[in-house]
């Protein structure tokens, strides 16, 4: 472990403003944001270590997202656990279900508080459900704080490290071996389903929209998806390139356009309804035509589950 000198308040894993942080050649949020996931982990877990913190060691799942744990204070009466985790690869940015994941896997672990790192940045509505769960936000904007107010030659000595090689290009979390781009004739949009209740301040367009039973979630923005199914309670816009579905308990407040709806016995439409005709222009916008795979996808099972969307 490197010797420790700073606190981990101090080392910047806070939203709060650092004042009088010198800024240094090289590091920058953007930087930082288009790294590699083992690149950031790798910075978040030293700049733990810089803070005094013991540091266990990590979990990489297949998604690309990272968790390790570790002691804040381990020597003093104030030792307290935390759990770190970054956001898989194809979020990268923290939404309202991403903080309340987290917040339910911190909730597995007793005393233990939770710091959750989106380096793509946090959604106002993802800040407000960390400040009400008691999460700790922290953005590349944060990471950057934090290595900038270490002693000059540890920070570039982590910049030597962190930015050596290829650092952008993601790994593969199986084998570890640099992903490579591949072409792609379609974008498949992404299903969402929603099991807490909430706002919803988030642009959704998805392939299947789902709310389950028992939730009320409302949406602030217009709602695009290819079907949708109401088993809670939603409110807002929506527009169904197919069949809006209400089941039994479920009802939907709001303006609704659909190709069909269909309402089980139970169900209820508290809105406005039109029937949609002729052609919907695409719900995805651009167009993404490639996205990482890892080379060992040919020989290794477990890689050929490995594609990660770019970033850009």
């Amino acid at each position: 472990m490197l010797d420790p000198f700073v606190t981990l308040e101090e080392a910047g894993f806070s939203l709060r403003q650092s004042g009088g942080v010198d800024r240094l050649a090289g590091w920058s949020p953007e930087l930082i944001a288009g790294m590699d996931w083992a690149r950031v982990s790798e910075l978040a877990r030293a700049i733990a270590s810089e803070a005094g913190c013991e540091v266990a060691g990590l979990r990489v799942m297949a998604d690309g997202a990272v968790h390790f744990g570790m002691i804040e204070e381990p020597k003093s009466a104030k030792a307290r656990r935390a759990m770190v985790k970054i956001v898989p690869w194809n979020e990268w940015g923290g939404t309202p279900e991403t903080v309340q994941r987290f917040a339910q896997e911190v909730g597995g672990a007793r005393n233990t508080r939770g710091i959750l790192i989106a380096p793509g940045g946090f959604s106002h509505a993802a800040l407000r459900a960390a400040q009400e769960l008691r999460i700790e936000a922290v953005d590349a904007t944060g990471l950057d704080a934090a290595v900038r107010a270490l002693r000059k030659e540890k920070c570039d000595f982590l910049f030597v490290i962190t930015t050596a090689g290829d650092f952008a290009t993601p790994s593969c979390p199986v084998c570890m071996k640099k992903l490579q781009r591949v072409e792609q004739e379609a974008f498949e949009l992404p299903s969402r389903l929603f099991d807490m209740d909430g706002l919803i301040a988030d642009i959704v367009v998805c392939d299947r929209l789902e709310v389950a039973a028992g939730c009320d979630v409302t949406f602030l923005h217009e709602v695009k998806a290819r079907s949708i199914s109401i088993s809670g309670h939603a409110s807002g816009d929506f527009v169904c390139e197919g069949p809006v579905t209400l089941e039994s308990g479920g009802t939907l407040s709001g303006k609704v356009a659909a190709r069909s709806l269909v309402v089980r016995d139970g169900g209820q439409l508290l809105g406005q309804f039109r029937i949609l005709e002729g052609e919907l222009g695409s719900f995805v916008k651009p167009a993404v035509r490639w996205h990482w795979r890892c080379p060992g996808a040919a020989t290794k099972r477990e890689c050929a589950w490995v594609v990660f969307e770019p970033h850009e």
